[in-house]
């Protein structure tokens, strides 16, 4: 006989047998009691108990009894009721900030050590631990598992997390402008390289681009001092030098890049463009408030312009110009207290956003952003840099001579004009009088012969290149008066006598190119992208697509059409983009126009309307700054416009210009409303082509 019961060592349902006293053989039970074999051979019936293991999902939690849960979940709930109650009385904040420091231990441990490097810096953002909402949370993600955040959420309210998740955002934004991502594999550079960067910079950089004070930017990187107030190891000062390294290599040649460093251009670009995204990443400057990072950013798109012709910079200017804004760059008295140097520094920072918007604007045929009026209202000194003192008490005045900041004032003077001549009356009123367009001009003409009065070209190179470029500038803006960068339909173009307009616009296309090749420029040709004359191009084209004189046509024919080639690759997305369309176009009558005057058979005589003493003795890159007429201080009124416009003679002959050509009584009829119309065509297709997918993105 079986025993009367097993012994059961496992909870669970308990299952009763009578098999027990069965027979050897197999013989089913009926599970009565008595069951019914028992029964029939008179034996005595025994159940027998079995352990029966749980089943289906309620089996696992059947190990836990129902009191363990009670309890833990009764200890569960007190505890956050204790820290609801300790946030309501607003006390135990050392508790909470434990607390804190125990939930973002763990993640801080699983790689991101070289955070905390960073934060033991000094140029880390460090937020307030008074935050209620942080320790808060905190608490309760640590009291309720089930609510614990994946990796990617605790990255996003763990702070030195969100640093590290700001680099990798940053640097995916600033990864556009090259295409790329960041990389490691480059060997350590050298702090001598860094030292002949910096020099780079001061030669072929600082001049052109006055952002910063040279002597305190050398005892940085050079003498390896502290910069201004900041402590060493600051992200801000990192991101400037980044920003200075990198427009320094952007400076170089391919020959100069291989003989001074050992690599190629490319590389040394590359390298440094990666390194100063990261650096500006770190400084987080989207949301900066610090005067030097912007600083940074603004150079890094200077030099970032001059390798890249796509929309990229065009678009992150944007950025610039509301980080300005965030600092008040945009007031003459900002509503916080400025000190004399910094605010020469935050001057001359704002003049040189300026210059790229105009650049921008300039280079695809779009309204600035800024106004006028806040560039005009707040000009920085025209003093050197050795006249500046992070010290100083006083506003600097300016200083006698050709300055440190004279190129950069003449660059001022010039994007103030630009602005208004390039208004089409959607964020200012447009100017569409001829005598006030003109006025702008010769008001532009007269404040550069006065910066320009001390300059010595013969024995400073700098000088030459100064005067050079005020002269192609000058020449521009009257092509712009005459022909509007924007599409404007009130405007009436004057009559401009013979075939004087192509001639002049022709000219300014030589003294360009000859500007560009001369050995003088080979210093500053990485800026060459600054004043592309496509302007002038377009100018000159649309006069060749109505001419009717073979002469005339072979004569400005082949200095036009290597212009067309050379600056392909100056332009605004180069031959993709929205300009170089519309002007391939342009070009394409040109040409058609040219070969049906080639097929018509050459007249007896030709006696051109003027002397062809202009193309073998193109534009004086020499201007005689003295004897210019006094007396156009300021804005004059439009009789004293009118008055300037009659007397051309009153103009210094040595300045190129082509108002002694021009009649302003009537619009222009026949063959040069013709032109006009092929002008204006061209400034329209550029809102054709705007929204092209083809344009290089």
């Amino acid at each position: 006989m079986n025993p009367l019961s097993q012994p059961t060592d496992q909870a669970g349902t308990a299952a009763s047998s009578h098999a027990a006293n069965k027979p050897k053989r197999k013989v089913k039970c009926d599970k009565l009691d008595p069951c019914t074999n028992c029964q029939r051979l008179g034996a005595r019936c025994v159940p027998v108990e079995r352990a029966r293991l749980p089943r289906g999902r309620s089996g696992r939690l059947a190990i836990e009894r129902p009191g363990d849960q009670d309890a833990n979940l009764k200890d569960r709930v007190s505890k956050l009721e204790s820290i609801i109650r300790d946030l309501a009385r607003g006390g135990s904040q050392a508790s909470a900030r434990a607390i804190l420091a125990a939930a973002v231990e763990e993640s801080a441990q699983d790689g991101h050590t070289s955070l905390g490097e960073d934060d033991a810096q000094g140029g880390g953002i460090h937020r307030p631990d008074t935050y209620l909402g942080s320790s808060f949370w905190a608490n309760l993600l640590n009291e309720v598992p089930d609510m614990q955040p994946n990796e990617r959420w605790s990255s996003k309210s763990d702070d030195r997390n969100a640093e590290t998740n700001n680099l990798i955002n940053y640097r995916r934004l600033l990864a556009m402008a090259n295409g790329g991502g960041t990389t490691n594999s480059e060997p350590p550079v050298t702090s001598s390289t860094h030292q002949q960067l910096c020099c780079l910079f001061m030669h072929r950089v600082d001049p052109i681009c006055k952002i910063l004070h040279r002597p305190s930017l050398k005892a940085f990187l050079v003498d390896g001092s502290p910069y201004l107030d900041y402590e060493p190891g600051h992200l801000a000062p990192t991101a400037l030098a980044y920003s200075v390294y990198y427009a320094a290599s952007c400076s170089l040649s391919d020959e100069e890049s291989m003989h001074s460093f050992g690599i190629p251009k490319s590389t040394m670009v590359s390298r440094y463009q990666k390194d100063a995204e990261a650096a500006l990443a770190r400084a987080d400057f989207i949301t900066t408030n610090d005067l030097t990072v912007l600083q940074a950013y603004v150079l890094f798109l200077i030099a970032l312009r001059s390798q890249d012709q796509s929309r990229r910079m065009w678009t992150m200017l944007s950025m610039a110009l509301r980080i300005g804004q965030a600092l008040s760059l945009h007031l003459p008295d900002p509503p916080f207290h400025v000190r004399p140097f910094e605010r020469e520094l935050r001057r001359r920072l704002w003049l040189a956003i300026g210059f790229l918007d105009v650049q921008a604007s300039m280079d695809r045929a779009s309204e600035p952003m800024m106004q006028a009026g806040w560039l005009e209202s707040h000009p920085p000194a025209n003093a050197n840099d050795i006249d500046l003192s992070p010290n100083m008490e006083a506003n600097p005045p300016d200083s006698p001579g050709f300055t440190d900041m004279t190129f950069t004032m003449m660059i001022h003077k010039s994007q103030y004009v630009a602005r208004a001549l390039n208004y089409s009356g959607f964020i200012e009123p447009s100017i569409t009088t001829l005598a006030i367009r003109q006025q702008l001009v010769l008001e532009f003409q007269q404040s550069v012969t006065k910066l320009l009065q001390h300059a010595e070209p013969d024995k400073h190179p700098f000088h030459w290149i100064t005067r050079a470029i005020a002269e192609c500038i000058h020449a521009s803006m009257q092509l712009i008066t005459l022909r509007p960068l924007q599409r404007c339909p009130n405007f009436t173009p004057p009559l401009v006598r013979g075939d004087r307009l192509l001639e002049f616009a022709v000219n300014v296309l030589i003294v360009s190119r000859r500007l560009r090749s001369d050995p003088r420029f080979t210093t500053y040709q990485w800026f060459e992208f600054a004043f592309p004359p496509w302007h002038c191009l377009a100018v000159a084209l649309a006069e060749l697509c109505v001419c009717d004189d073979k002469a005339v046509m072979e004569r400005f024919w082949d200095p036009i059409e290597e212009t067309f080639h050379q600056l392909a690759r100056l332009v605004a997305d180069s031959q993709r983009g929205m300009l170089w369309k519309p002007m391939e176009k342009l070009m394409v009558r040109a040409r058609d126009r040219r070969a049906q005057l080639l097929a018509t058979p050459s007249p007896d005589a030709y006696s051109p309307s003027l002397p062809t003493a202009i193309q073998q003795q193109p534009i004086s890159m020499q201007m005689d700054t003295q004897g210019f007429v006094p007396g156009m201080d300021g804005r004059v009124g439009l009789h004293h416009a009118v008055a300037a416009m009659s007397t051309p003679e009153s103009v210094d002959g040595t300045w190129p210009n082509v108002w002694d050509a021009v009649d302003f009584s009537y619009a222009a009829p026949g063959t040069a409303q013709m032109a006009w119309t092929s002008y204006e065509n061209f400034v329209a297709d550029f809102y054709v082509n705007v929204d092209d997918p083809l344009v290089n993105r």
